[in-house]
C-alpha cells in the first residue's frame, strides 16, 4: 500500500479502460495499473462492474497476439500473449459467478481450444491446463458436454472417452459437499443446449464425419461452432480450423513421456487451483465443493483408464476381507500414470507430523523435475519443487528418508477456521482442502482414497517406490505418528451401544471447523480396526504377485525385481509385527491377521524349498515369515480365543512346511522363549541370561543364571471391579487410543519402556539389508484417556516390578515409526514374547452390557480368572495359559518322525535335546521358590524317541539324537523323587526303555552303541532303576566293544565306558549272581555271572596299560586305585593286588605328564594304607618307593620345565609320605647286597636338588613290560596351557630331605599339629620380657648366628632346672647347674635342643672308701697292649666306670651299648657299638694300622730316652676364675666343631638389630607345610533351600562316620596347628576335623560343626564355606546339588557324594574350566564307603593344588619360608675376623660392671626340658607376663646335681658377687 499512486491516476486509468476508442493494448496496460493498486476484493468488485470491458480487452489482445504470432514468432508477440494469459487468469479467478452461468462460454471454448492445441509448446500447454481447470471448476455442473470432453482429453496418450449423448452423467445429482445430498442449484439446464436446432441428428452426423488435422481439440471447437453459430447453407459464417498458437522452438527439450507429464500437471492443477478462484462465498466448504467436483469428474473420465482394477464395491466401512490369491502383475501402458495417481493421493492423505511441532505442514506439489516451467506470475507451490527419488509426493516435513521441500509463505500458514455461513474471509489452504475431501468429507471419498492406495499393492515391482510410499503412509496411520488423526481412524461412537463417550482424539480441529463440516466428520469414522483389517488384507497382495516371466527391454532384471519385492514384503511384515506387539486389536482383527498370515505363508513357501535362497521370494522371507506367523499366533491366543479350525489349519500348515529348515529354527527359538515363560509362570523361576560369558573361571558364573521369580498375586475377589493392564500385546509401548472399543480403553500406568520386563525373543538372522534406522518419535504426551481403577496389590506389585526392571531389566527396542520410507530390515521390528510376572498384570475383560457391565461394583464373571485360551476372559499370561500354549507349540510340527528330510529330522531332535536340558535346569531349580509340587514333563517326547528306532537308515543322525534324548529324559529324575513329583508316571515307559537299551547295546550298529554308552552308561548304576541288573552284561559287552575299537574320535565314548566299568567294581559281590540277559540282540535269555568282576578288572587293567585316549586312561587309573584302596581298607585278601599296584606304578612313566600326575594323585592315597601294605604284602611298599625314585630320577634333569613341575611335586609328596610311614627300620634293610632304600631316597633327592640326571643311581633299574604302552593317541584332557603358578621342585626336594632327616622314625608324630617348636629366645629369661623384643639384643647369654646359608642358630645359656621329686640318678655322674639351649631355624621349621655338660664326681659322702689308682711301676706306656689285646665286653645294662673298665682302654663302645640298651628309641633297631662297614678303601686300613704302630714305637722310644731327673716347672697358683654367662655355650660350640677351620666359612654372626627381630618373628609365623581348608556341607532329605541346609546341626550316622574317617576331631580353643581362619574370626564352633601329615595340614570347615542359631551365625558360616576353593557335599536329597546353592566366586572344585544302597557312594567331581584334571576321583564314579574318606580327602587336596596352580603369583609355604630365610641371611650376616668372632663367642655382649647380674637372673627361671612343645598359642595369647618356655618339665637323663635350698625365687646377685664354680657330685 505504500507504493500506490494517487487516486486520480487510478481514476484516469479506469476511464481509459472504458474508452472504446483506445486500442486494446493501451486499455490492457491501464487495467494492469488498476489491478496493481487494488487488493483482491477491490479487484473482484471492479471486474464485476466492468466485466464486458474487461473481457473485450482480454479477447482482443488474445486475437491480436494470435495474429502476430502466426505471422512471426518474436519476443513482442510472446509478451502480448503472456499479458493476455495473465488477464485470462484474472478473469477466471475474479468472475467465477459469471462463468458459472456460462458467461462467454463459446468464446472461452475457442480460446482454450487454441491454447490446448497439441501443436503448442509444452510450457504453454501446461499453463493452459491450469487455466482450464480454473474455468472448469467455475463452470461446475453447468459445463456442457464439450467442456467435459475437453477435461477428459487434457492428458495426451490416453484413449478417447465416449460421452453419453444425454449429457452430463451428473445431471440430476449435483453433489453437495456439506450435506451429502443431491439438489438443483442452477437455473440453467443442459437441456436448453440440446434443444438447439443445430444439435439435431443431421448436424451431429455431419460433425462427426468432418475431418480435421487438429485432433480432439479441433473436433470440440467444431462442435461448439455448430452449436453457437448458424452454419446452415443460408449463413455464410464458417468455422475456422484450429491451429497451433505458439509452436515449440527448436531449442525446447522434448519430454520423454507426455502422458505422465501432463497427468502430473492435471493432478497438480486440480489440487492447487481450488483456492485461486475468488468466490463471494470464500469458505473452506466452497473450496471442498469445488475440488469434489473436479475429483468426481476425474473419477468418471480418468480413473477407469488409469486404474482398470479399481473396485467400486470395496469399502472401508464394510471391508472386503476376501483373502488375496496368487495373481499376475498387470503391467499396462498406463502404469506410470497409476503410480503418479497413487503418490498424489498418498501425499495428501499423509497427515505428517512436523519435527518439533504438532501442527501439520503443507505437502509439496507432485510435479516432477521436468515440469518446473510455470508462469512467473503464478505463485504455485510447484515453483519450488525438489524431485524425490523415492516418491514425487511428500507431505509435511520429511523424515531422514525423504527430501525436504520448500513452500511459499502463504501455503505455510494454516488457515483460520470459519463458521458455516460466516462472512469473514479465510486464507484457504489448498492442501488442507484436498486432504479434507479425500479423508474427511464423505465415506465415498474415503473409500476412493483407500481403493487408490490398494492399487499400489498391485503395481509391478519396477515401481516399488510407490508401494513403499503407501506402506509408509499406513505405517504412520497405524502408529499414530501423525499431526492429526484422520477421522476414519476414529471410532464411530454413534454406532456403539450404551451411549459411552467417544475417545478424545489426540488433535482434531477446533469447534469452528467441526461446525463447518457438520456431522459428516463423525459419519466418516470407520475405526482403527477396519483400517487394520483392510491394510493387512490388501497389503498381502505384494506377497502373492507373480512378475511377468519376460521382461520388456530396458526394464529391471528378474533378480532385481525379486529384490524389490523382497524389500517391499519386509516392510509390510514390519507393520504386521508392529501391530502384533503394540496395537490393541479386537477378535475380528486378530482372526483376519491370522488368516492373512496363513494365506501368505502357504502360498509364498512352496512344498519344495529352493536350492538357493536367492532364487525365490520364499527363500528370502522364510525366516521372517515363520517368526511372524508363530509369534503372532501366540500373541493372538493371549488376547482372543482362536477358533479350533484356525488351530487345525495352523498345525497342518506347519506340518506341511517342515521341510523348510527355517521353520525348525524359528520353532526352536519360539519354544525356547515359551519354556522361559513356562518356567516363570508355572514354576516361578526366572531364567535370565548373564551379562558376560564364562571366560574367567574365578570371577564369573555360568552363562545363564536362574533366579526366583516373584510369587504370583491371588486372583481378585468377587465384588471388586479390577481392570488390569493388558500386557499380552506389550501395552507398555502400545500407542494410546488404539483399543478396539473406546469403552474398553485401558489406562497406561507408565509409558516408559521400563515398566515391564520382557523376554526378548531369540532373533532370527534372515540376512536382511540394513537401511537407515528410524528413531521413535516422542509419544509421551499428556492425553485425556478413560481412567481405570486398580487394586492396591496390583499397583504395589507393579511398582515392585518397575523398581526391579529399572535395575536389571532389558527390553528390545520397539520398531521406530517414521513418516518416510520404512526400513526393510526385519530387525527393526523385533517380535518378542512378553514375560509377565504375576496375575496382577493380566487384563480382565469387562462384563457384557446385558449384565450391566461397565458399572463398578459388579463382580467378575465365572470365567474371570481363566485365560482366553481356555474359554475365560482373562487376557495375558496365566499358568494354565503358559502350559497349554507350550504343549500346543511343542506339537505344532507334528510327529518329528514323519519328516522326510533327514537334516530337518536331526535338527528337530537336536533342539528337543536342548529343550530337555532346559527342563532339567527348571527341575533342578524348583527349590528357589519352594515350588516343588508341579512335575516337569520330561516324558512328553519319550514316545517319539521310541518310535524313531524304526526309522530307515537315511534318518540315522536323527535316530541317534532320539536315542540320546530318550536316555537323558529317562535319567532326568532319579528313583528317589517323592510321589508328589509323579515319578511313577515319569518312568511309565521304563520297560520299553530297557528293551531299547538291550537291542541297541547288543546290536551291530556301532553308532547306536556309542550313543547309549555315552549317555546311559555313566548314570545307569547309580540310578538303580527297577531291574537294572538285567542289563549289566549288555553294558559290559558294549563297553568292551567301544574300548576294543580303534576309533579315537570325539564321538567314541571311551571315557564313559571306562567310567561304567570302574563303577561296576564297587557293586556288591552278591549282585553278580543275579540273573542277567545274555548280550544277544532280540533274545531274552538270562544267565548268572559270578566272575564278572574279575572280567571287568582285566578290562580295566588293560585300559591302564594300553588305552590310547588320555581321559579314558585317567578314568581307568582312578577306578583301579579306588578298587585297591577298597581291598586294603577291608583287608580283603587279593593275590592280584600287587599286580594292580604295579600297573599304576607303570603309568607313572607315561609320556603324557598330565596322566602321570593323575596317577600319582591316586598312588598318594594308597600311602594312607602303608601299614597294611607292609603287613599283608611284604616288599610291595619297597617296590612303590623304588618306582617313585626311578620316576623322579628320570625327570630330575627336566624337573624345571613347567609341564613337568606338577608331576615332580606330586611324586615328591608320594615319596615323603611313603618313606615316613615305612620308618627307618624298613628303609635301612639291605637285601642281597643292594643299597638300602633310605640311601636311594637321599640320592634321588640330591639329584633333584642339583637338577642332574639320576638315572645312573644304583638300584633304580626297572623291569621292562612289553605289554605296557607309555604313549597315547588322543590327548583330550583339556586345554594345553601351562599352570600360572608353578612349584620350585628343587626347593621342595630340599624341604622333604630336611624333613626326612628330622622326622624319619617319628611316625606317627605324637603332635602332628605342629612340627616347629614354639620356644623362642626370651623364654625362661624373665628379664627379656614376654616377646622377642629389643632386650634380647643386649642379653649377654644369647648369641644369634648362622650355621650355614639356610640354617640360623640361637644359643642361650640358662640355669639348669631342678626337677621336683627327682628319682635316683646314675651313680657317679652329675650335670652342670647351667644348660645350653640351641634354637635352629631352617626350611623345615624351628627346632629346640637343650644340652647340659656331663661330669664324673666321686662324692665324699659315699660309704665306700676311695681306692687310689695303682700307678704303673715302669715308665712304659700303658697303651702297649692296646692294639694287641681286648678285654671281654661288658654287659649292655652296666654303665662302664673306673671299677669295671681296664685302665688302658677307653670305654666308647661300652657307653654306646649302654645308651642303646637304656634308650632304644635312638638306636632305630640296631646296635650303636657295632662297627659299620669300613669307609676306607681296601689297603688303606692296613696303612692306618701301620701308622698307629709307628706312632706307638715313637712313644716308646721317647720314654726310653727320657732323662731320669726332670725339673718340674713351678706354676704360679691363682684363685678360681668365675665362668662367664656364655661359658657353657662356648664349650658346646667348640665341641661341635663350629670354631674349626672347616666350618669357619659357614658360621657367621648375625648383626643385632630390631629389623632382625622383626624378621625372626615373621619367619616363626610362617608355616613349613602346605595348608588346605575344605568346606564340608550336609544336605538332608527334602532340604531345598540354602538356609535349610546351613541350619543343620548334625547329620545322619553315615555322614558322621564319614567325617570321623575323614580327619581327627580337634578342639579349636586349644588347637595350635592350622585353624583355617576359624579361631581368629570367631563363630566357627568348638571343634573341627583336622589332619596333618609330614607335608601338609588341612582343616575342614564342616557346616554341621558351626553354630547356626542366629542369622549372623548363618552369615558367618556362609562366609567361611564360601571362601573355600574345594567343597565336599554329602547330599541325601534326591534332587542334584547345584553349585549356586551357596553363591560364591570360589568353589572351584565341587565334590558331591550321594549315598546309595549297599554302602555305596555316587561321587561327582566338577571343576571350573581352567582347573586341570586330578585324581583319584573321576567326574562320575561309584565308590565304596570303606575307602570313600581317603579318596575324597586325596581328591580334595589334589583339587586344591590344581586350583592354586591357576592363581598368578601364588607362593607355596616352603617357597615363602625359603625366601624369608635367604633375605634374613643376606641382610643380617656380619662378616668378622676370626679374633672378633672368637671374642663374640666368648662374650656375646661386652659386659659392663653395672649390668653383671645376668647369671643370677638366669637362675631364677624354670628350665623347659622337652624338645618339642604344643602350647605356643596358649602361651602366646596369655595376658600374664611370663618368661617360662611353653614346654612341659622333663629331665634330660638320670643325672643329678647338688641339692640347693631356696627360700623363694632367687634374685639377681650383686654385681661384685662371683658365681661359684659348679660343685661336682659323687656317684652313689
Amino acid at each position: 500500500m505504500f507504493t500506490k499512486k494517487s487516486h486520480q491516476d487510478v481514476k484516469k486509468s479506469s476511464v481509459k479502460i472504458q474508452d472504446s476508442k483506445k486500442d486494446s493494448a493501451t486499455r490492457l496496460k491501464h487495467l494492469k495499473i488498476v489491478l496493481e493498486h487494488y487488493d483482491a476484493d477491490e479487484a473482484k468488485s471492479y471486474f464485476e462492474a466492468n466485466f464486458s470491458h474487461v473481457y473485450y480487452i482480454l479477447y482482443d489482445n488474445f486475437i491480436q497476439a494470435e495474429n502476430n504470432l502466426r505471422q512471426r514468432v518474436h519476443k513482442a508477440g510472446r509478451e502480448e500473449l503472456e499479458g493476455a494469459l495473465s488477464l485470462l487468469e484474472k478473469v477466471l479467478c475474479l468472475l467465477p459467478e459469471l462463468i458459472t452461468k456460462r458467461w462467454q462460454l463459446h468464446s472461452l471454448t475457442r480460446i482454450f481450444s487454441k491454447l490446448l492445441h497439441s501443436g503448442n509448446s509444452q510450457k504453454l500447454r501446461a499453463e493452459a491446463v491450469r487455466y482450464f481447470l480454473l474455468w472448469y471448476q467455475a463452470l461446475g455442473d453447468n459445463a456442457p458436454v464439450e467442456v467435459h470432453k475437453m477435461f477428459a482429453s487434457l492428458v495426451p496418450g490416453l484413449p478417447e472417452f465416449c460421452i453419453q449423448p444425454n449429457g452430463s452423467p451428473l445431471k440430476g445429482k449435483p453433489y453437495d459437499i456439506t450435506t451429502n445430498t443431491s439438489k438443483e442449484r442452477s437455473n440453467f439446464s443442459i437441456d436448453d443446449i440440446m434443444q438447439h436446432p443445430n444439435f439435431n441428428a443431421e448436424n451431429s452426423k455431419k460433425i462427426v464425419v468432418e475431418q480435421t488435422s487438429t485432433g480432439i481439440i479441433g473436433k470440440i471447437a467444431n462442435v461448439s461452432a455448430s452449436i453457437f453459430h448458424d452454419t446452415n447453407a443460408l449463413n455464410p459464417v464458417q468455422s475456422v480450423e484450429i491451429q497451433p498458437l505458439l509452436p515449440p522452438t527448436a531449442s525446447e527439450k522434448a519430454i520423454d513421456n507426455e502422458t505422465k507429464y501432463f497427468f502430473e500437471i492435471l493432478l497438480d492443477g486440480m489440487a492447487t487451483s481450488i483456492t485461486k478462484i475468488q468466490w463471494k462465498d470464500r469458505s473452506h466448504t466452497k473450496a471442498m465443493r469445488s475440488f469434489a467436483f473436479l475429483l468426481e469428474r476425474f473419477k468418471l473420465y480418468y480413473l477407469p483408464v488409469i486404474c482398470p482394477q479399481f473396485n467400486y464395491k470395496n469399502s472401508l466401512y464394510k471391508p472386503n476381507l476376501d483373502l488375496p490369491v496368487q495373481h499376475n502383475i498387470l503391467d499396462d501402458d498406463y502404469v506410470i500414470c497409476r503410480v503418479t495417481l497413487i503418490k498424489w493421493v498418498a501425499s495428501y492423505a499423509h497427515f505428517m507430523k512436523k519435527q518439533g511441532s504438532d501442527h501439520g505442514v503443507q505437502p509439496s506439489s507432485m510435479t516432477s523435475a521436468g515440469s518446473h516451467m510455470v508462469h512467473s506470475t503464478t505463485p504455485t507451490p510447484a515453483m519450488s519443487l525438489h524431485h524425490e527419488e523415492e516418491t514425487s509426493f511428500t507431505v509435511g516435513h520429511p523424515s531422514d528418508s525423504s527430501r525436504a521441500s520448500s513452500h511459499d509463505s502463504a501455503s505455510n500458514t494454516p488457515h483460520p477456521s470459519l463458521e458455516s455461513g460466516s462472512g469473514v474471509c479465510e486464507e484457504l489452504n489448498s492442501e488442507q482442502v484436498v486432504r479434507d475431501v479425500l479423508c474427511c468429507s464423505s465415506r465415498e471419498h474415503v473409500d476412493f482414497t483407500i481403493e487408490v492406495l490398494r492399487q499400489a499393492f498391485l503395481l509391478p515391482f519396477s515401481h516399488a517406490a510407490a508401494v513403499r510410499r503407501v506402506i509408509a503412509l499406513y505405517k504412520d496411520w497405524i502408529q499414530m505418528n501423525v499431526a492429526e488423526i484422520p477421522p476414519f481412524l476414529m471410532e464411530n461412537t454413534y454406532e456403539q451401544s450404551g451411549g459411552e463417550p467417544p475417545i478424545p482424539p489426540r488433535r482434531l480441529r477446533n469447534d469452528s471447523y467441526l461446525g463447518a463440516v457438520g456431522r459428516d466428520n463423525v459419519m466418516v469414522r470407520a475405526g482403527l480396526q477396519n483400517v487394520l483389517q483392510v491394510f493387512m488384507t490388501q497389503a498381502a497382495n505384494v506377497f502373492l504377485a507373480s512378475p511377468s516371466p519376460v521382461a520388456p527391454p530396458g526394464a529391471l532384471s528378474q533378480q532385481q525385481l525379486l529384490e524389490e519385492q523382497t524389500d517391499t514384503c519386509k516392510r509390510v511384515l514390519n507393520i504386521y509385527r508392529y501391530m502384533v506387539m503394540h496395537v490393541a486389536m479386537d477378535a475380528n482383527t486378530w482372526e483376519q491377521l491370522l488368516l492373512v498370515l496363513l494365506q501368505i505363508t502357504s502360498l509364498v513357501l512352496t512344498k519344495v524349498p529352493p536350492k538357493r535362497k536367492q532364487e525365490s521370494l520364499g527363500g528370502f522371507l522364510a525366516p521372517a515369515l515363520f517368526q511372524t506367523l508363530i509369534v503372532t499366533w501366540i500373541k493372538a491366543n493371549l488376547n482372543v480365543a482362536v477358533k479350533q479350525e484356525l488351530w487345525q489349519n495352523f498345525m497342518e500348515l506347519l506340518t506341511r512346511l517342515t521341510h523348510w529348515e527355517d521353520l525348525i529354527k524359528e520353532w526352536a527359538k519360539t519354544m525356547e522363549t515359551l519354556t522361559r515363560v513356562l518356567a516363570r509362570h508355572v514354576y516361578s523361576l526366572d531364567l535370565t541370561e548373564a551379562v558376560g560369558g564364562g571366560g574367567d573361571a574365578r570371577g564369573t558364573r555360568g552363562a545363564r543364571r536362574v533366579t526366583p521369580a516373584p510369587v504370583p498375586l491371588p486372583r481378585p475377589a468377587q465384588g471388586l471391579s479390577t481392570h488390569h493392564q493388558s500386557v499380552a500385546a506389550a501395552n507398555d509401548t502400545r500407542t494410546p487410543g488404539k483399543s478396539p472399543k473406546s469403552g474398553h480403553e485401558t489406562h497406561q500406568r507408565k509409558e516408559t519402556s521400563t515398566s515391564r520386563r520382557q523376554l526378548q525373543r531369540c532373533r532370527s538372522d534372515p540376512h536382511l539389508s540394513k537401511l537407515n534406522t528410524r528413531t521413535e518419535a516422542d509419544k509421551d504426551q499428556d492425553r485425556d484417556k478413560t481412567r481405570r481403577w486398580y487394586s492396591l496389590d496390583s499397583l504395589r506389585n507393579s511398582q515392585r516390578h518397575e523398581e526391579r526392571d529399572s535395575d536389571g531389566g532389558s527390553r528390545s527396542p520397539s520398531p521406530a515409526p517414521s513418516s518416510g520410507v520404512e526400513s526393510s530390515s526385519i530387525k527393526d521390528s523385533p517380535l518378542q514374547i512378553d514375560l509377565v510376572s504375576d496375575g496382577g498384570n493380566v487384563e480382565w475383560s469387562e462384563n457384557d452390557p446385558g449384565d450391566g457391565g461397565g458399572e463398578s461394583g459388579l463382580g467378575l464373571g465365572a470365567g474371570a480368572g481363566v485365560g482366553v485360551v481356555l474359554g475365560g476372559r482373562a487376557r495375558g499370561w496365566l499358568p494354565d495359559v503358559a502350559a497349554v500354549l507350550w504343549r500346543r507349540m511343542l506339537a505344532a510340527l507334528g510327529d518329528p518322525n514323519n519328516l522326510k528330510e533327514p537334516q530337518a529330522h536331526a535338527h528337530l531332535y537336536n533342539y528337543l535335546i536342548h529343550l530337555n536340558a532346559t527342563l532339567l535346569k527348571i527341575s533342578a531349580n524348583q527349590t528357589l521358590n519352594g515350588n516343588t509340587e508341579i512335575h516337569v514333563p520330561f516324558n512328553l517326547v519319550a514316545g517319539w524317541c521310541l518310535e524313531a528306532e524304526a526309522l530307515p537308515p537315511t534318518h540315522r543322525a536323527g535316530k541317534l539324537l532320539a536315542l540320546r534324548l530318550l536316555c537323558e529324559s529317562t535319567q532326568a529324575q532319579g528313583t528317589g523323587a517323592p510321589i508328589s513329583c509323579n515319578n511313577r508316571l515319569h518312568l511309565a515307559h521304563l520297560h520299553l526303555y530297557q528293551r531299547a537299551l538291550h537291542h541297541g547295546l547288543t546290536g551291530e550298529d556301532r553308532s547306536v552303541v556309542d550313543v547309549l554308552v555315552e549317555h546311559a552308561a555313566p548314570r545307569y548304576l547309580s540310578l538303580a532303576l527297577d531291574g537294572y541288573s538285567l542289563l549289566l552284561l549288555d553294558f559290559v559287552h558294549a563297553s568292551t566293544v567301544v574300548l576294543n575299537s580303534s576309533d579315537m574320535g570325539p564321538s567314541c565314548p571311551r571315557t564313559a565306558a571306562v567310567t561304567f566299568l570302574g563303577s561296576l567294581l564297587s557293586l556288591p559281590d552278591g549282585l553278580m549272581n543275579a540273573p542277567m540277559l545274555q548280550p544277544y540282540p532280540h533274545q531274552y535269555n538270562t544267565v548268572s555271572c559270578p566272575d564278572l568282576k574279575e572280567h571287568v578288572l582285566n578290562i580295566v587293567v588293560r585300559v591302564c596299560r594300553r588305552e590310547g585316549a588320555a581321559r579314558a586312561r585317567c578314568a581307568g587309573a582312578c577306578a583301579l586305585a579306588a578298587h585297591v584302596a577298597h581291598l586294603l581298607a577291608t583287608r580283603a585278601p587279593s593275590p592280584r593286588l600287587p599286580s594292580y599296584v604295579t600297573c599304576l606304578l607303570q603309568m607313572l612313566m607315561m609320556k603324557n605328564k598330565n596322566i602321570a600326575k593323575v596317577v600319582s594323585d591316586a598312588i598318594l592315597v594308597l600311602a594312607d594304607y602303608t601299614d597294611r601294605i607292609v603287613e599283608l604284602y611284604p616288599g610291595l611298599a619297597g617296590k612303590i618307593i623304588k618306582w617313585i625314585c626311578a620316576c623322579l630320577a628320570q625327570i630330575s634333569s627336566s624337573s624345571t620345565r613347567d609341564s613337568v613341575k606338577p608331576l615332580a611335586g606330586s611324586l615328591l609328596l608320594c615319596l615323603a609320605e611313603f618313606a615316613v610311614r615305612c620308618g627307618p627300620a624298613y628303609l635301612m634293610q639291605e637285601k642281597d647286597g643292594d643299597q638300602s632304600l633310605l640311601l636311594m631316597i637321599f640320592k634321588v633327592l640330591y639329584a633333584v636338588m642339583r637338577g642332574t640326571n639320576g638315572s645312573d643311581i644304583d638300584g633304580l633299574s626297572l623291569p621292562v613290560d612289553e605289554d605296557f604302552d607309555a604313549n597315547i593317541q588322543l590327548d583330550n584332557l583339556g586345554p594345553k596351557s601351562s599352570p600360572v603358578s608353578t612349584i620350585d621342585v628343587k626347593l621342595w626336594a630340599q624341604t622333604i630331605c630336611t624333613q626326612l632327616v628330622l622326622f624319619l622314625g617319628h611316625w606317627p608324630l605324637w603332635s602332628g599339629c605342629q612340627l616347629s617348636s614354639s620356644v623362642c629366645e626370651q623364654h625362661d629369661s624373665p628379664s627379656l620380657g614376654a616377646e622377642l623384643g629389643p632386650a634380647v639384643l643386649s642379653a649377654p647369654h644369647v648369641q644369634l648366628m648362622r650355621f650355614s646359608e639356610s640354617t640360623l642358630a640361637s644359643l642361650i645359656e640358662l640355669r639348669a632346672l631342678e626337677p621336683a621329686g627327682a628319682a635316683a640318678t646314675t651313680p657317679g655322674l652329675a650335670t652342670s647347674d647351667r644348660q645350653v639351649r640351641v634354637l635352629l631355624r631352617d626350611i623345615a621349621g624351628k627346632a629346640c635342643w637343650d644340652a647340659s655338660a656331663l661330669y664324673y664326681d666321686p662324692s665324699t659322702t659315699i660309704t665306700e672308701a676311695l681306692e687310689h689308682l695303682a700307678l704303673p711301676d715302669s715308665v712304659d706306656s700303658p697303651r702297649d697292649n692296646t692294639l694287641s689285646s681286648l678285654p671281654p665286653p661288658l654287659p649292655p645294662n652296666l654303665l662302664p666306670d673306673f671299677k669295671n673298665s681296664p685302665p688302658d682302654k677307653h670305654q666308647l663302645d661300652h657307653v654306646l651299648a649302654y645308651i642303646g640298651h637304656t634308650s632304644p628309641e635312638v638306636a632305630c633297631g640296631r646296635r650303636l657299638d657295632e662297627a659299620g662297614p669300613s669307609p676306607l678303601p681296601p689297603g688303606a686300613e692296613d696303612e692306618l694300622v701301620a701308622a698307629l704302630v709307628s706312632h706307638r714305637n715313637a712313644e716308646r722310644h721317647y720314654l726310653a730316652n727320657r732323662e731320669s731327673e726332670e725339673e718340674l716347672e713351678q706354676t704360679e697358683s691363682c684363685g678360681p676364675v668365675p665362668p662367664g654367662p656364655f661359658e657353657q655355650c662356648r664349650l658346646l660350640l667348640a665341641q661341635l666343631g663350629t670354631l674349626a677351620p672347616a666350618r669357619r666359612t659357614h658360621a657367621q654372626l648375625l648383626r643385632r638389630s630390631d629389623r632382625l627381630l622383626r624378621e625372626l618373628r615373621n619367619l616363626d609365623a610362617q608355616r613349613c607345610r602346605e595348608t588346605h581348608k575344605v568346606a564340608v556341607i550336609y544336605v538332608a532329605k527334602g532340604q531345598e533351600m540354602r538356609n535349610e541346609i546351613l541350619s543343620n546341626r548334625c547329620g545322619s550316622p553315615a555322614y558322621e562316620a564319614f567325617l570321623a574317617a575323614l580327619a581327627w576331631e580337634v578342639e579349636l580353643e586349644s588347637h595350635v596347628g592350622f585353624a583355617g581362619g576359624l579361631r581368629s574370626g570367631g563363630g566357627g564352633g568348638t571343634s573341627a576335623p583336622y589332619i596333618a601329615t609330614l607335608t601338609l595340614e588341612a582343616l575342614f570347615h564342616v557346616a554341621t560343626r558351626m553354630p547356626a542359631d542366629t542369622p549372623d551365625a548363618i552369615l558367618n558360616k556362609t562366609r567361611h564355606l564360601g571362601n573355600d576353593e574345594v567343597h565336599v557335599v554329602w547330599s541325601e536329597h534326591w534332587r542334584p546339588y547345584k553349585r549356586d546353592t551357596l553363591p560364591t566366586q570360589f568353589c572351584d572344585v565341587l565334590i558331591v557324594l550321594y549315598p546309595l544302597a549297599g554302602g555305596l557312594l555316587r561321587c561327582t567331581v566338577s571343576r571350573k574350566p581352567d582347573v586341570s584334571v586330578f585324581g583319584p576321583l573321576w567326574e562320575e564314579c561309584i565308590v565304596h564307603v570303606s575307602c570313600a574318606a581317603a579318596l575324597v580327602r586325596g581328591a580334595a587336596f589334589a583339587g586344591g593344588r590344581a586350583v592354586r596352580a591357576t592363581m598368578p603369583l601364588y607362593q607355596h609355604a616352603y617357597s615363602e619360608r625359603a625366601r624369608s630365610l635367604d633375605a634374613l641371611v643376606h641382610h643380617h650376616t656380619q662378616p668378622t675376623t676370626f679374633e672378633h668372632f672368637v671374642e663374640r663367642i666368648r662374650e656375646p655382649v661386652a659386659l659392663q660392671p653395672a649390668l653383671s647380674n645376668t647369671a643370677a637372673e638366669q637362675g631364677s627361671g624354670r628350665l623347659a626340658a622337652a624338645l618339642l612343645d604344643h602350647g605356643a598359642s596358649t602361651w602366646g595369647t596369655s595376658n600374664e607376663t611370663h618368661t617360662i618356655s611353653p614346654r612341659p618339665v622333663k629331665r634330660l637323663g638320670p643325672f643329678k646335681r647338688p641339692l640347693t635350698t631356696h627360700a623363694g625365687p632367687q634374685t639377681a646377685p650383686p654385681a661384685t658377687q662371683i658365681t661359684p664354680a659348679p660343685v661336682p657330685r659323687r656317684n652313689r
